[in-house]
């Protein structure tokens, strides 16, 4: 068979079921194998190549399974790099495909010829341009390895025309999948970790990201519960405890954090952090940030741990592993009473939880987001990018479990809540809706997806928070540098109109102006078997709080 046949047939053993792409003369050779494979490997045909890895991103993030992007050479396969560099930042494992010239034509600036290797490189987890028939196979297993191994991330494979059709020497009945083995926590650094949390008066769990990649947010909950401790989380683990659980304490942060994160999290004498990289939107000034305060942190990578400051306890380990270990330990130890404010905590949160009732016209971007928390249910799923869209829905929205609420965390990406949306609910098989949640100049970034989106027969919801300004730089340019420029749009409240886009992509769409006409909108745009754009008119001076309690933007901006 030849290197796409093979290439083909390794996906399908390593359980790949769904592919996005862009079909082109680059990589035609490719798709040629692909279309045999059909019945197996389902195929969406996107509208620009960097939304073919934000779908596959977005597939990941809400099923724990992979899915292929393809695309062809040249500006094509130069689209993907955003899309590589969002998912890699985030720890989210893809296998990505760009066509290329024949290796005949490498570096003599041939159409459509571009070094992919070179430009991907420091944005990927790994990436590799296939040359050798020789060990060509070899190289695609090791890219579902090394997508999957350690701190997981997408994996880009460049891959030659004339390689396409090479004949390769392989046998997929006698294929089996790769198979992973991260680093695992020693006894004596699970003792350890015990014995500081056993002697802190004040202790808290920091649970990151990495808890639900590990799929080890209930054993987490669980320790958490035995042991009576307190859990906060990072914007990336959105979700993977209850908002209503009697121990969640919120979200520190300079950016999404929360009043009640802050607060608990500041007056704790030892933090227990697993699955996180304590990067700067969460920490802010690392001498306030980590003042009075011993750490424990936990992380697959070794590079991690003491990247940004030295913990007090470093452990390389897989979080599932390590949290089993912990929860074991706890399991032997029985029932613990906690610190006294452990029990204070509900209270604490309902008297810092921020206003979302507002009724004012133009409609008050808080109370959007607090309609959300009541006409959806703990099954939906929110996509968002950027901007402080992104903020206000990290700061008040209520997620209740885990791979629901999926964010652009790292790379901050415009654009990436409608093609994740697409991957996600495509991995779902669209059991569940998916909100895509942004501003009005965000919309404006791939809002052609929505076309695949009514193509496909993907029904997200799409609900832009119009506040006709780049709110966040608007935001940022007034209290860190006393002024305004280049961010008003008035028109996206006037003569843009969001309902007809919709409408010319085969989608529903309405305009809201009052606060009380917000429910009625998600309740048809529930409804609706098609995609469907709510245009929520808002107020434009509305900003987003930030640096709240210990984390201060003047002391983020100094660093």
């Amino acid at each position: 068979m030849n290197l796409s046949q093979a290439i083909v047939e390794i996906c399908k053993k390593e359980g790949i079921k769904d592919a996005f792409g862009i079909p082109g003369a680059g990589c035609n050779a490719f798709y040629d194998a692909l279309k045999d494979a059909k019945d197996e490997i389902h195929h969406i045909t996107m509208r620009h190549e960097e939304c073919c890895v934000h779908a596959a991103d977005g597939y990941y993030r809400a099923s724990g399974r992979m899915a292929l992007a393809i695309c062809t050479s040249g500006p094509g396969a130069t689209n993907f790099t955003t899309g590589i560099y969002t998912a890699n930042i985030d720890s989210i494992p893809l296998i990505a495909i760009t066509g290329q010239a024949v290796r005949a034509q490498l570096g003599k600036d041939a159409f459509q010829c571009v070094d992919m290797v070179d430009i991907a490189r420091p944005v990927a987890k790994h990436v590799v341009c296939l040359t050798d028939p020789k060990t060509a196979v070899d190289e695609v297993i090791k890219a579902f390895k090394l997508a999957k191994s350690g701190k997981p991330g997408p994996v880009l494979i460049d891959f030659p025309l004339d390689m396409q059709k090479v004949e390769v020497d392989f046998d997929p009945d006698s294929y089996e999948p790769v198979k992973v083995e991260n680093p695992k926590a020693s006894p004596a650094a699970i003792k350890a970790a015990m014995d500081m949390l056993l002697a802190a008066e004040k202790p808290v769990i920091l649970m990151g990201g990495g808890v639900i990649l590990a799929e080890a947010d209930k054993e987490l909950v669980e320790f958490a519960e035995i042991m009576n401790i307190p859990v906060v989380i990072t914007y990336m683990a959105k979700g993977g405890i209850a908002s209503n659980h009697p121990l969640y304490a919120g979200m520190p942060g300079i950016q999404c954090g929360n009043p009640v994160g802050n607060k608990v999290f500041s007056e704790s004498d030892v933090v227990l952090a697993i699955g996180n990289r304590f990067t700067d939107r969460h920490t802010g000034a690392i001498n306030v940030y980590t003042e009075g305060k011993k750490f424990i942190h936990i992380n697959v990578e070794r590079s991690e741990v003491g990247k940004i400051f030295n913990p007090d306890l470093g452990i390389v380990a897989d979080a599932k592993d390590a949290i089993d270990q912990l929860l074991a330990a706890a399991k032997a130890l029985g029932q613990q009473k906690g610190a006294d404010r452990v029990a204070g905590i509900p209270a604490l949160r309902a008297e810092l939880a921020r206003k979302v009732d507002h009724d004012c016209v133009p409609i008050n971007p808080h109370r959007v987001f607090g309609e959300i928390n009541k006409c959806f249910d703990d099954d939906t799923m929110y996509t968002t990018g950027c901007g402080i869209t992104q903020i206000w829905s990290g700061q008040l929205q209520e997620i209740n479990k885990p791979r629901k609420y999926m964010p652009s965390g790292g790379a901050g990406c415009l654009g990436w809540d409608i093609p994740g949306a697409i991957g996600a609910m495509v991995a779902t098989g669209c059991k569940d809706k998916c909100v895509c949640l942004m501003g009005d100049f965000g919309f404006t970034f791939h809002v052609q997806e929505i076309a695949t989106a009514a193509t496909a027969g993907v029904p997200l919801i799409v609900c832009i928070v119009n506040n006709a300004y780049l709110g966040l730089i608007r935001q940022n340019q007034k209290f860190a540098y006393d002024y305004e420029y280049g961010v008003a749009m008035p028109e996206n409240q006037g003569i843009m109109d969001y309902v007809k886009v919709a409408e010319g992509f085969n989608c529903e769409a309405e305009r809201v102006f009052k606060p009380e006409d917000i429910a009625g909108a998600f309740e048809r745009a529930k409804a609706s078997k098609k995609p469907y754009v709510i245009d929520i008119v808002c107020e434009p001076q509305a900003h987003c709080s930030m640096g709240n309690d210990i984390l201060h933007v003047r002391e983020f901006n100094a660093e």
